[in-house]
């Protein structure tokens, strides 16, 4: 009787695998592809499907600019440590020194001629992400030597993951994330430390962050719904005031502040049921008045979870997932998708 019980219960579980890995292949050969867009162009693939990553434009030292992509998931939630570099002389991407660590849910930014990655998560403690303080700068030369290897900065005075860090006045400043606190987190060069400053009103992660001329900008994310808030901070004074909520909620949407104009692009709802790409995607003349959202071109794949650049002067996405949540898995994309120069402005710019 026992032996038949384990019997059934074998097959009962080799039924069930065969069940899982035929839906699994099929959402993997059905993954949403690209389609043709106005005001968009499709560059070269990076060399690996994956999302959760990190992006950022770096100039070098002989004025040449560089697009970084690096870190993130691929394959089946596997973390990575890869490091790909798009150079415009040549029309391709090739691998730049591995992160010293594999995380996933980083945030880059360029500070001078290096790119400068901080947190994100690679273990798993207690069942969730365990987020990381370290910080690392890799230099980019533009003697003709090559580049530098990856260096430890000081490490944030705390984890976090699902952030985002960007450049502002020569410091670098991480918005939002898993941490302990809400506080905004300020690197100062000159002095070599970590800050805390005012912490974010509304605390979530899997937000959108830009630096415009003086101010930064805090754009929807997930706490734990998606939102549609937008806070923006002044470093001189040191405050947060409300700026025009986003027309839909969203996280993980990939952003970007070119010409005055800020373009949240994208993102997701990551609930299993009822969630899904929010293919919508936004504008903003931060010149205008009154301030205000407008539609923007949509990209050629809705993604998440494929951060943002500009890189040229234009809007660039590289990688993410075509769909949500636990289903990233099977829809990791290795598009990298360009927004023209002629790319129709939104109406505000016009009045």
């Amino acid at each position: 009787m026992m032996s038949r019980r384990l019997r059934l219960t074998g097959i009962i579980i080799v039924a069930l695998l065969v069940v899982v890995a035929v839906l699994v292949g099929g959402l993997l050969l059905t993954a949403p592809a690209p389609h043709e867009r106005d005001g968009w162009v499709l560059g070269p693939e990076v060399p690996r499907a994956f999302g959760e990553l990190a992006t950022a434009s770096v100039m070098r030292g002989d004025g040449t600019e560089s697009l970084i992509a690096l870190s993130g998931l691929a394959g089946l939630g596997r973390v990575v440590d890869d490091v790909f570099i798009y150079d415009v002389a040549s029309g391709a991407w090739r691998r730049g020194p591995s992160l010293p660590a594999a995380v996933h849910h980083a945030s880059a930014t360029a500070l001078g001629g290096a790119v400068v990655v901080s947190g994100g998560s690679g273990t798993l403690n207690g069942g969730g992400w365990q987020g990381s303080r370290e910080v690392w700068r890799w230099e980019l030369h533009g003697d003709g030597n090559g580049d530098g290897e990856w260096e430890a900065m000081p490490p944030m005075p705390e984890e976090r993951w699902g952030h985002r860090m960007v450049e502002l006045g020569g410091d670098l400043y991480v918005v939002g994330g898993h941490g302990e606190t809400p506080d905004t987190l300020v690197y100062r060069p000159d002095r070599g430390d970590w800050a805390r400053v005012a912490p974010i009103p509304e605390v979530r992660d899997h937000l959108s962050v830009v630096a415009t001329d003086d101010r930064i900008w805090a754009i929807g994310g997930r706490g734990p719904g998606n939102v549609a808030r937008v806070d923006i901070y002044d470093p001189e004074a040191d405050v947060w005031q409300r700026g025009p909520d986003l027309p839909v909620p969203t996280s993980g949407a990939a952003e970007g502040f070119v010409d005055g104009y800020i373009y949240v692009l994208g993102g997701e709802d990551p609930s299993l049921l009822g969630g899904g790409i929010v293919d919508e995607h936004w504008v903003l003349d931060t010149r205008a008045e009154p301030l205000r959202w407008e539609p923007a071109p949509a990209p050629p794949l809705a993604v998440h979870g494929a951060d943002g650049a500009v890189f040229g002067g234009r809007m660039v996405i590289v990688g993410g997932a075509s769909r949500q949540g636990a289903l990233s898995v099977t829809a990791w994309t290795r598009t990298f998708q360009i927004m023209e120069e002629d790319a129709i402005p939104p109406p505000a710019a016009d009045e």
